[in-house]
């Protein structure tokens, strides 16, 4: 009997080292937010305040899901960015911090890269009509431009970036990849937005919908299988 009792706190080791990774809470889900901004050639300056480093915004009161269910109505912080130092369809250092929320500081979204834009550049300069598409040929830096700018009528349009990076929980370093979406409305053609912004920049409103999603462990399966033989020899040594 002494022999199996000292194989008792074996085992148990095992099964917490088993179970250990289960108890991980990588980031997921969805959270929607909105804020002020303004566009220009080369830079992206999220406000209030004016100027870098960074702007404030609000988490919406609906559509939040997972890690972000209870954010909504609070507020946090977006750095600005600048073409020079991210530059949309190449890669840079990953930018820590790029989204945080005053409510979960455990959650920082690090951005790791800004999608080129998907559309054809042909239009951007046509007379404004319904249903046209426009991606700048470039940025101001001769970088590929993000936007996706569309003509819902032929005096109003939309624009869109994705932006995509790392969705981090800062309390135990577990890491999930997050894609984001901004999303604003205008009351004139993209062709007069093009032009206000060769000349300065663009203020405006944006939504945006960020959503992590987290990775399965490739030892987790394996693991789970461990600590459950573990257990049950546990109980087999017990009945003995």
């Amino acid at each position: 009997m002494r022999v199996w009792n000292r194989r008792l706190p074996v085992l148990a080791s095992a099964v917490g080292l088993a179970t250990l990774s289960l108890s991980a809470a990588p980031i997921s889900g969805t959270v929607n937010i909105s804020g002020s901004v303004a566009v220009g050639e080369t830079f992206i300056d999220f406000q209030p305040p004016v100027g870098p480093p960074n702007g404030a915004f609000v988490v919406s009161n609906t559509g939040n899901t997972g890690s972000f269910a209870g954010l909504s109505n609070t507020t946090g912080a977006i750095l600005d960015l600048n073409d020079a130092l991210e530059p949309p369809g190449q890669a840079f250092p990953t930018l820590k911090g790029f989204v945080t929320f005053a409510a979960a500081p455990n959650i920082s979204l690090d951005l790791t890269e800004i999608d080129p834009g998907t559309f054809s550049s042909a239009n951007c300069f046509a007379a404004p009509a319904a249903g046209q598409t426009c991606t700048p040929a470039a940025t101001g830096n001769g970088f590929a431009s993000p936007f996706d700018l569309t003509n819902t009528s032929a005096t109003t349009s939309t624009a869109a970036i994705t932006v995509r990076g790392n969705a981090v929980n800062t309390a135990t370093g577990e890491i999930s990849p997050f894609i984001g979406i901004f999303t604003t409305q205008f009351t004139v053609p993209y062709q007069t937005l093009l032009a206000e912004v060769a000349t300065g920049q663009v203020a405006t409103s944006y939504s945006t919908t960020f959503t992590a999603t987290t990775i399965p462990e490739p030892m987790t399966p394996i693991l789970l299988g461990s600590g459950l033989i573990a257990l049950g020899a546990l109980r087999r040594f017990r009945r003995r």
